[in-house]
């Protein structure tokens, strides 16, 4: 039987906790999000996924010490995230049973790499199985008729002109940076208004598809659109 990752991130950053589950889910993955310890263990109580993704900067029990228990308490594939690129916070997270080690700011593919290599080595470890074979990447489509804009699961949402502008361009150039600046520029509003524009884009979508858009925010940069579009 073909079986998908099961994957739980504990990341504190909600933007970088919901741009990895969208995507990650994109690729036909199981994923749930925590932003801390205890958020943790309360998605561990319901179900045991295959890897975690773990922060090391969280606050109040850090990535070490979270990764310390889950060691004592039965092992599981942990891949450690984190912003602290020194050799001696690799060292650590590896110590603490880390399998990988990643360094913000993350790429997606190198992540679902990770994640198949992970399961790849503890699959192996454990009995003899078939190697994980993901679900068809789902797609999005925007529909220039109607200003609507079809999620992959088949329900819509309704865009505003700037929305429909703003997301023309970014489907232009999926999985590829698109600077602050020149969206600004594009919809004619200063940056500070294109980050509200996100902010709201992101929560009406959400509400009116119950599926997170797969924006990806690059700090100094801009954003981009991270999973197959349909013009």
């Amino acid at each position: 039987m073909d079986i998908a990752p099961d994957v739980l991130i504990v990341e504190d950053h909600a933007d970088l906790r919901e741009e990895v589950v969208s995507y990650l889910q994109a690729r036909g993955m199981s994923v749930r999000g925590a932003a801390n310890g205890r958020e943790m263990d309360e998605a561990l109580a319901v179900r045991q996924p295959d890897v975690i993704l773990l922060d090391l900067g969280l606050p109040k029990e850090d990535g070490v010490l979270i990764a310390r228990r889950l060691m004592a308490a039965g092992r599981t594939g942990i891949i450690m995230i984190t912003a602290r690129g020194r050799v001696e916070d690799r060292i650590l997270g590896l110590n603490t049973g880390a399998d990988i080690y990643l360094t913000k700011p993350l790429n997606m593919r190198e992540l679902e790499a990770a994640i198949g290599s992970v399961m790849r080595r503890w699959e192996g470890a454990r009995e003899p199985a078939p190697a994980p074979v993901l679900a068809p990447v789902r797609s999005w489509r925007l529909e220039a008729a109607r200003w609507r804009l079809v999620a992959p699961g088949g329900r819509e949402a309704s865009l505003s002109g700037a929305e429909f502008r703003l997301l023309s361009l970014l489907f232009e150039a999926p999985d590829t940076v698109v600077d602050r600046q020149v969206l600004a520029d594009h919809l004619e509003m200063d940056p500070r208004g294109l980050d509200l524009l996100m902010h709201r884009l992101r929560r009406k979508v959400e509400l009116e598809t119950g599926e997170m858009l797969p924006l990806r925010t690059v700090r100094g940069r801009g954003y981009a659109f991270l999973v197959p579009a349909q013009p």
